[in-house]
């Protein structure tokens, strides 16, 4: 009853279900079944079949794609509260990323057949579902926008702001992000990690970004510093 309870509550607060009276809240949580992903496994690989929704109870995911040599461009990190694969529950098509526990992870499984009867009995959840999805559509924009028109440096100084937001740890006026490796780094930025090792540098040395041992500090408005 506990999980159902959380389910519930995550139900209230989300894009998809918010609206709905609490009676039908606490009966679609008793159609989610609660599984377990430890740190490192895979949900599901692209090109995979989708027949299921998931919403994150503990933990995290990322969602990525990967190359034929194994180079990672990561599209999304998804913590509690946050849903996986509400398009492919609605068009059945593939996969289009593989998502992957980034720490030990708890989640709330949907099947897409219950998901549809849920929609027939509340056809408000269907406007909700596509203002979800052109929530994700205009991050997907945001991404394109960067890897089409940024240079490496740009891209960094994006991301390390757009960090510093979510997480909200200011120091000095600036932005406290935890370093991460210059491959993981180049994974979120989609770039190599040569090319980001040479980017640190320069931001470093132009004191776009400061090097604080296990921390990188960065201004809000990094950004005009650097060349797009």
């Amino acid at each position: 009853m506990e999980e159902t309870g959380r389910i519930t509550d995550f139900l209230r607060k989300s894009v998809i279900f918010h609206n709905l009276p609490e009676q039908d809240l606490r009966k679609i949580s008793l159609s989610f079944e609660i599984i377990d992903l430890p740190m490192g496994e895979v949900l599901f690989y692209e090109k995979e079949p989708s027949n299921d929704m998931y919403i994150v109870l503990e933990g995290k995911v990322r969602a990525s794609l990967f190359d034929e040599q194994g180079n990672e461009l990561v599209l999304a990190e998804l913590g509690p509260g946050e849903f996986i694969g509400e398009m492919g529950i609605i068009d059945q098509l593939p996969r289009s990323a593989t998502v992957l526990a980034e720490e030990n992870t708890k989640l709330a499984v949907l099947r897409r057949d219950i998901f549809l009867k849920i929609i027939q009995n509340n056809p408000d959840i269907a406007l909700n579902v596509i203002k979800a999805l052109v929530a994700r559509l205009r991050k997907t924009d945001d991404m394109v926008e960067a890897l089409a028109f940024r240079n490496v440096e740009s891209r960094i100084v994006k991301f390390l702001i757009e960090t510093g937001k979510k997480r909200g740890v200011m120091e000095g006026g600036k932005y406290k992000v935890r370093k991460m490796t210059h491959r993981e780094l180049a994974s979120r930025v989609g770039s190599s990690r040569e090319a980001v090792t040479k980017a640190l540098k320069t931001l470093v040395f132009k004191n776009v970004i400061e090097d604080r041992g296990n921390f990188w500090l960065v201004s809000p408005d990094a950004e005009d510093s650097v060349d797009p």
